[in-house]
């Protein structure tokens, strides 16, 4: 039966991919279509296809642990963006770690300074995950990030901007398209608030706060049943063990907080979030706390100064042409002595150096040293390095 139910998964696992290059292949007409169309009727419609490839390589130094060198593609993706009035809508399909899988898929409808957006897309929670993977400083996000946050789920927000202020808010379930579950699902309400003092084209203060509470999963399987995991693989998915790992069961649902600090000056970048997790659990159970903050900092070596994107309140990439210099500290801990969990702790110390040949095409290399400290028992607790570079394109 065992057997019977892994090659029932197997069979829906290719099925499902089969369905995804179909899909893609179908994505590419409706692109090829719409952009004709627009090129006959552009006051009504507009159409763009978006692409993306982020080609990483990296080698591990001073490892007891075994983790492998090698290259990956960490984000190889095609979509398209269409625009039609006051609405707009965006999808992509992504291919990643041998299989196809739906990126963004989301319409939004726009009025003055207020939007609804509908479909799957990031929750707005951490000024870090709202930036696309081609503006990050380094080739992965702080772990404080990763481990503490969401990716895209499906939902619907409603936002609010104008120079000085952005908010945000929505509603989605804790499930994402691509891992929907025979299961009843849990559901998560975010909220995000950012407040700028001082926005110009080469000066901003950005200060933001963001709250999310969230409820588990009632999954048919009682191993799986009401839990939160929580993990960070390291400053590199190269090799795809996880530096931090915890695994919250009897849990009857979460809430988490993050304040935000964005500061540009000219040539220089500053850029700072903490993220606190609280777990209530059932049964007598001891609550959890989980926490983990970043700091980071650049500075243009040449090139003017940053972008902004004020639609999301998050940093962009640099202006133009321009070399960047980039310095990050993370601070992770997935430890909770009164709960009695130990998923481990990461701290790691990152440099960078940024070459933006034109706003299409970056070369990024950078070397981190990790501490694990007590750590979870799969890794070694004894400190070691990476060195990592990327190639990256967008259009």
């Amino acid at each position: 039966r065992t057997f019977r139910r892994k090659k029932d998964a197997e069979e829906l696992s290719c099925g499902f991919e089969v369905y995804l290059k179909h899909t893609l292949f179908y994505l590419l007409g409706i692109s090829y279509a719409l952009i004709s169309s627009a090129q006959s009727n552009p006051d009504k419609l507009q159409c763009k296809v978006t692409g993306r490839m982020l080609l990483d390589g990296g080698v591990y130094l001073k490892n007891d642990n075994n983790f492998g060198n090698g290259v990956e593609f960490s984000d190889l993706r095609i979509g398209a963006k269409v625009a039609y009035q006051n609405w707009d809508m965006k999808l992509e399909i992504g291919y990643t770690g041998n299989k196809a899988t739906i990126k963004d898929a989301f319409a939004k409808y726009t009025y003055k300074n207020h939007s609804i957006q509908v479909g799957q897309f990031y929750e707005p929670f951490s000024l870090e995950m709202m930036c696309s993977t081609f503006d990050i400083r380094f080739n992965q996000s702080p772990g404080a990030v990763l481990a503490l946050t969401n990716g895209r789920r499906m939902g619907i927000t409603y936002s609010y901007r104008n120079k000085r202020y952005y908010m945000s808010g929505g509603a989605f379930m804790d499930n994402e398209v691509n891992n929907l579950k025979k299961a009843s699902h849990g559901y998560a309400l975010d909220g995000r608030v950012v407040y700028r003092p001082v926005l110009d084209s080469k000066k901003l203060i950005h200060i933001g706060f963001a709250a999310n509470y969230r409820t588990p999963n009632e999954s048919l399987n009682e191993e799986d049943k009401n839990i939160f995991i929580y993990k960070s693989p390291g400053v590199s998915t190269i090799d795809n063990r996880n530096i931090a790992m915890a695994t919250i069961d009897h849990a009857a649902y979460q809430i988490k907080f993050g304040t935000e600090l964005l500061v540009y000056y000219h040539r220089f970048c500053l850029q700072s979030e903490y993220i606190r997790t609280h777990v209530e659990r059932d049964n007598a159970f001891k609550n959890y706390v989980a926490q983990g903050a970043y700091l980071q900092c650049s500075w243009l070596l040449s090139g003017e100064t940053y972008l902004y994107d004020e639609s999301v309140a998050c940093a962009g990439r640099p202006e133009g042409k321009s070399l960047e210099v980039c310095s990050r500290f993370n601070y992770l801990t997935l430890n909770d002595e009164d709960a009695a969990i130990w998923g481990g702790e990461q701290k790691d110390i990152s440099i960078g150096l940024n070459y933006y040949i034109n706003k299409y095409i970056g070369i990024k290399l950078n070397y981190s040293y990790l501490m694990p400290g007590a750590s979870i028992k799969e890794i070694s607790r004894k400190n070691f390095s990476v060195f990592q570079g990327r190639f990256q394109f967008i259009f």
